[in-house]
This record gives C-alpha cells, structure tokens and sequence, in this order.
C-alpha cells in the first residue's frame, strides 16, 4: 500500500470516526451546560439532564471501543465472545435486533474475524435505518464461515457500498461511509477468502457470506 493510498484511508477513517462520535459528545457538551444553568432546587429536571449525560457518554464510550477493534491494526486478535460484546453494547439502543445463532463458540479466537464481524454488521445495520432483524451465524472452528441474514421491512443499499464491498471502488470514490465496506474486501482478500452477497427482489432480506480458503 503506497503513502498517498494510506493517508487517503486515514482520512476517510478519521472522517468516519468524527462523524460517529460528534454527536453523543454533543450531547454531553449539552447536558453539562444545561446542568449548569439548572437551578439546585430543580430535582427533576437535573434528573433527567443526568440521564441525557449519562445516555450519552455510554454510546460515546461503546462506539469508541467498537471502532478501536472494528478499525484499529493494533489489535491482531480479538475473541468472538469480546466482538460480540462489542456489537451488543453498540447496537443496545438501536432499533436494530440481533439474533445470535448457536452454537456460538465465544472463546474462539482467529486473527481476522472478529475485525471482519464488526464492520459487517455495521454495513448491515446501515441497511436498516428503521430497524429489522439481523440474524448472525458465527464462524467455528470446524467451520469457519460467516453468515448474516438481514430481514426488514425497507433496506437501503447506499450508493458505493457494494462496490466497495466486491473490491470495484477506486480510491476516489472511497467515502466515510463505504470505507467498512472496503476493510472487509481488503481483509478477506489479503486472506485468499470469498465473500458473497445476495439481496431478495422486493429488497426485504440481505445476505452476506464470508468463507475461509478452503
């Protein structure tokens, strides 16, 4: 990867990472300055401003630890228990349900697919900005494959994401959003592995696929 390809990468991260956190920051930054303007003998209405500041600094501090193994090359392994953990906290207040096939082996521990699992339920989700059911079969180790099934009433493909996905996006055409896209490509690639997606005609049920080499 040339210098100009991974400064164009980090700044899309970046672009990415500011976007996703600006506003439960925001929120925060708003809830301290109304506590601060609320009159001491005003119980109730601190009350709920607390709870403001307290909602938000959990969806800043689980969005933070998503992105820092969803994104970061720091961390070379993650156990699938600790992505899933990862993905509940993130998505607890999402209209989105996740629905985790068993057998799920949560002390598996296998270099790419945890970062692979983030961002593909975040591509998924995405999908559904109203909300739906995502059902996630994990990879085992005898098995080593991932499927997610996304069933909604009104999926959205934004435009770049299958190509980002599929690996027929330029660098130019790389965006904030499509850049989980592309990091899924990019590692199963590196990896020699396969990646399918399949959507129905009415555009209510996503499938996404990710094999090991066989």
């Amino acid at each position: 990867m040339n210098e100009s390809f991974s400064l164009r990468i980090a700044e899309l991260l970046t672009s990415r990472l500011c976007h996703d956190l600006i506003t439960p920051i925001g929120a925060i930054n708003t809830g301290l300055e109304l506590f601060q303007e609320t009159p001491s003998d005003h119980l109730t209405e601190s009350s709920e401003i607390l709870k403001l500041i307290l909602h938000s600094s959990q969806t800043a501090s689980a969005r933070v630890s998503f992105f820092r193994v969803a994104f970061g090359s720091s961390i070379a392994t993650v156990s699938l228990g600790e992505a899933r953990q990862l993905i509940d906290k993130y998505f607890i207040r999402s209209k989105l349900t996740i629905h985790w096939s068993e057998p799920f082996q949560s002390d598996l521990v296998l270099e790419w697919w945890g970062r692979i699992l983030l961002n593909s339920v975040l591509w998924m989700s995405e999908c559904a900005p109203r909300g739906g059911t995502l059902s996630i079969l994990a990879p085992r180790k005898d098995h080593l494959v991932l499927s997610l099934h996304l069933d909604a009433e009104s999926i959205i493909l934004h435009q770049g994401t299958l190509e980002a996905l599929e690996g027929k996006a330029s660098l130019k055409e790389l965006t904030p959003r499509t850049i989980p896209c592309y990091l899924i490509h990019r590692l199963v690639e590196e990896r020699k592995g396969k990646l399918s997606i399949n959507k129905t005609p009415s555009l209510n049920e996503l499938f996404l696929e990710i094999k090991a080499p066989s």
